[in-house]
């Protein structure tokens, strides 16, 4: 079956309620003769003759007056959807759907997120936090901000990188006694790990390499981690700007090896290039205010 011809239907519900096909396009400003071949055309798609034009005036067809009788509200009513669809392209509202990971930065995402409701009143935000690595993306996220060292998994989503994450291995100064300095020892040292986190991943001049690591602890809260490395159970990976205040207190000292960690890579993906209004309003606030997240690094 074909879709039905909706711009056909609207001009002749239109050229109807004008009484002419003059006053119809003296209305919509456009030539007389385009809507009258316009119209000519919906009617060989239909297969039927819905005007008679062979009088002054314009004389329904049984078939034509069967069509306006049931088509009439049908297209005025798709008219008052149109104009409330947009009305979110003038003033955006509704709700957007948000998530990212529980590790970035935390106090300045709810900066952003308080700033922007402030400037558009009508947007409700649903902000939701995962843990670990690559979430799977699911539609009903407007938005996902992913962090990763690798490659993202293949997808016909869009994808946008955003920024740079440095990350450091950082241990308590205490027990520095016992700390590696080669990744060999790295694989046999205790570790404070996260939800499925098997392996570090380290740069070097040929690529990057994946070293296993071990540990009898596993907290999905950076700040947990952390603290924890902070009380000598183990050496934890950090994004740098984290560990900054306690470094700086002499809490935590970064690891010193001759590769250094692959940076974490932020990156936004969405299902399509066209966003909605209030989809786009965001990504933008998001990026406008970007180098704010990048003094913390």
């Amino acid at each position: 079956m074909n879709p039905p011809d909706l711009n056909g239907l609207a001009l002749f519900v239109d050229i109807i309620n004008h009484g002419s096909i003059t006053s119809a396009a003296n209305a919509s400003k456009r030539p007389k003769s385009t809507l009258s071949r316009q119209l000519s055309e919906f009617e060989e798609r239909l297969g039927v003759r819905l005007i008679d034009r062979t009088t002054r005036t314009l004389a329904l067809t049984e078939a034509g007056k069967a069509l306006y009788d049931q088509a009439g509200t049908l297209v005025e009513e798709l008219s008052e959807i149109q104009t409330a669809i947009g009305a979110y392209q003038r003033h955006p509202k509704g709700d957007l759907s948000l998530l990212w990971p529980q590790e970035l930065f935390t106090e300045q995402m709810a900066d952003l997120i308080t700033e922007f409701l402030d400037a558009w009143p009508q947007i409700n935000i649903q902000g939701t936090q995962y843990v670990g690595y690559e979430p799977s993306l699911e539609r009903h996220y407007d938005l996902h901000f992913i962090l990763h060292q690798q490659p993202l998994t293949a997808s016909d989503w869009i994808g946008r990188s955003l920024m740079s994450i440095p990350v450091e291995l950082y241990m308590a100064p205490y027990a520095q006694f016992d700390a590696p300095t080669t990744l060999k020892e790295l694989s046999h040292s205790p570790c404070i790990l996260q939800s499925n986190e098997h392996e570090w991943l380290f740069r070097r001049s040929t690529g990057s390499v994946a070293v296993p690591v071990m540990g009898r602890l596993t907290l999905n809260s950076p700040e947990l981690r952390m603290r924890a490395a902070i009380r000598g159970q183990g050496i934890v990976r950090l994004p740098a700007y984290l560990a900054e205040s306690a470094v700086r207190q002499g809490a935590l000292k970064p690891l010193s090896f001759a590769e250094k960690p692959l940076a974490e890579q932020l990156t936004v993906v969405y299902r399509s290039r066209q966003l909605p209004l209030k989809t786009r309003l965001f990504l933008e606030h998001f990026q406008n205010h970007i180098g704010r997240l990048y003094s913390r690094l």
